[in-house]
């Protein structure tokens, strides 16, 4: 067979051959035809096309509705916080041995009326008021402004001067109570709002954050406190320390300044401490105080030594009180207490807190170092002994 032959005999293949390159080729277009636009990606500028414009403007507007949609948020939760907010004038009594003086005509002196201002929180319908019980110690009279400028006079329900906390009562209708939160839910970093009547400007609202828990050397009460970092000035004392959810998780208290003004160190009664004592003085008339009945010695290191510890801390007890609880737990001299109701001791002062927060006539579980060995002991808190 020639070369001519065989070249030509091939034909039929090749021209099979283009027939179905011709049709993959037609499905190829005909898919392409038929699929819809591909959009360009975002941030990819077409020239002559707008379509980088037309982004842009999608991201500007979402990021716009975005700040809108918190900004009413936040206006909200304060709406519905401030008619539940106080202004508070504390009056006191002039002086009587000035007074005594200029009577005899032994001296002027000073028979002023002194007045305070303070903050505070209505916290149920039927007219009663938490504030800080320094705003009010002292005082005469004392009278409170609403958000809708209504002025009562208001009358001291009960106080608790050892955690700083007042509860007054007004006769009103049309109140707005705020609802306590849980403290011990807070957490380090979470937004808080501030509200209260700073150099007697009412509804002032300030932001910030909870800057740190379990504050306790600034201060001789028996709690702890919040630190914030949320703007707190003179006549903030007493007012509301509240969450996103226009909870109340704390009490304004004080500030550390150097200036006199807020320099972002504020501290709050955490609201558990607060709410306890106003159920106390609501249900009781006063305010109970859990007693354990323990007296203690500061842990050095060198008695940690002696005692066979590897360190300070724990709450060493020198002695228990005469049928006290602590005693009736078999409690004993030289043991050193490292937990109580399932929290760690630090030291005594954090076992007095840790006391103070525990229900009366309720059981609690601490554990004590003895000898070097853990032991599981427990008590029944009773109401301290008035004197």
């Amino acid at each position: 067979m020639t070369q001519f032959q065989k070249r030509r005999g091939n034909l039929p293949g090749f021209l099979l051959f283009l027939l179905l390159l011709g049709l993959v080729v037609g499905a190829i277009s005909f898919w392409k035809i038929m699929q819809p636009e591909t959009p360009a990606p975002s941030g990819v500028i077409v020239h002559g096309g707008g379509v980088a414009s037309s982004t842009l403007e999608r991201t500007s507007d979402s990021s716009e509705h975005s700040l809108e949609a918190l900004d009413s948020e936040f206006t909200s939760l304060v709406d519905r916080v401030i008619p539940s907010v106080v202004s508070i004038t504390t009056t006191a009594a002039p002086d009587r041995e000035a007074l005594v003086r200029q009577f005899f005509g032994l001296g002027r002196g000073d028979v002023t009326p002194t007045s305070k201002m303070g903050s505070g929180m209505i916290v149920s319908s039927e007219g009663y008021i938490v504030t800080n019980w320094h705003v009010v110690n002292g005082a005469a009279e004392v009278s409170v402004q609403l958000s809708d400028g209504r002025t009562l006079p208001a009358r001291i329900a009960g106080i608790d001067q050892s955690s700083d906390i007042a509860v007054l009562k007004v006769d009103a209708e049309g109140l707005t109570p705020i609802a306590f939160g849980d403290s011990e839910q807070v957490r380090v970093g979470q937004m808080v709002f501030a509200v209260g009547n700073p150099f007697g400007l009412q509804e002032t609202v300030t932001q910030g954050i909870i800057s740190a828990k379990g504050r306790r050397t600034l201060s001789e009460a028996a709690n702890e406190f919040f630190q914030t970092s949320t703007t707190i000035n003179p006549g903030n004392s007493g007012g509301p320390l509240i969450d996103i959810h226009g909870n109340v998780i704390g009490i304004n208290n004080f500030i550390i300044s150097r200036s006199g003004g807020s320099e972002g160190i504020g501290f709050a009664i955490p609201s558990n401490v607060a709410r306890r004592v106003y159920e106390d003085i609501i249900q009781h008339g006063r305010v109970i105080h859990p007693w354990f009945g323990v007296v203690m010695r500061p842990l050095t290191p060198s008695l940690a030594e002696q005692l066979g510890l590897p360190d300070t801390n724990g709450a060493l007890v020198a002695t228990t009180q005469s049928n006290s609880p602590a005693e009736r737990s078999g409690l004993e001299g030289g043991d050193v207490i490292i937990s109580f109701n399932g929290r760690p001791i630090r030291d005594g002062k954090d076992l007095k807190n840790r006391v103070t927060e525990a229900q009366v006539g309720t059981p609690v579980k601490f554990t004590v170092l003895r000898s070097g060995s853990p032991l599981e002991l427990s008590a029944v808190m009773e109401e301290a002994p008035r004197d």
